[in-house]
Order: structure tokens, then C-alpha cells, then sequence
């Protein structure tokens, strides 16, 4: 399981071109908490199911990292959205 030190490093605002809306990403109580959009929908728990991966069900996110090792964004899939991106702003 990841240190609360670990899990700051998702944390943050991301970006999906795809959608043209936003997420963002606060370190939870052993995983990641994920609120899409401008907080209309709920928020997320997904808990650490392997190194950069969260799960709650069937919901999954992916985080994703550059050469240097910083976190520059992530996937998001569940049953009825597979695949989405969102990248960090000013991530390389």
C-alpha cells in the first residue's frame, strides 16, 4: 500500500480532451479519491490494487509517468466509459 507521502504525488488537477472537462485527484485513506467534473458528482474511493493502479468494483485508474518518474496523468475505465485520459497540465 502506498504512504500518504506516495499517494500526494497523484494528487491534483487533470484534464481530458476527450470530454473537455476535468478531475481531480486528493490522496485518500490508502488509495486515491477521484471527483470528476466541478464537483457534481460524487467523490470516488478507489483503494491501491498495484504500483499507479486504483480500483473501487469495476472502476479502474491507471496513473501514468513520465522518464523522470512524475506523475503526468492517468486512465479511468468502467463498464460504461473504457479508456478515458486525462493528462496533468504543463506534465511532459
Amino acid at each position: 500500500m502506498p504512504s500518504q507521502p506516495e499517494l500526494r504525488d497523484y494528487a491534483g488537477r487533470y484534464d481530458s480532451g476527450e470530454l473537455g472537462a476535468c478531475a481531480e485527484v486528493t490522496a485518500g485513506d490508502g488509495g486515491v479519491a477521484l471527483r470528476f467534473g466541478r464537483g457534481s458528482l460524487s467523490r470516488l474511493e478507489l483503494t491501491a490494487a498495484a504500483p499507479d493502479v486504483f480500483r473501487l468494483g469495476s472502476m479502474v485508474a491507471r496513473f501514468h509517468r513520465n522518464g523522470a518518474g512524475a506523475v503526468t496523468g492517468f486512465s479511468y475505465s468502467d463498464p460504461l466509459l473504457p479508456g478515458l485520459r486525462f493528462t496533468r497540465p504543463g506534465a511532459d
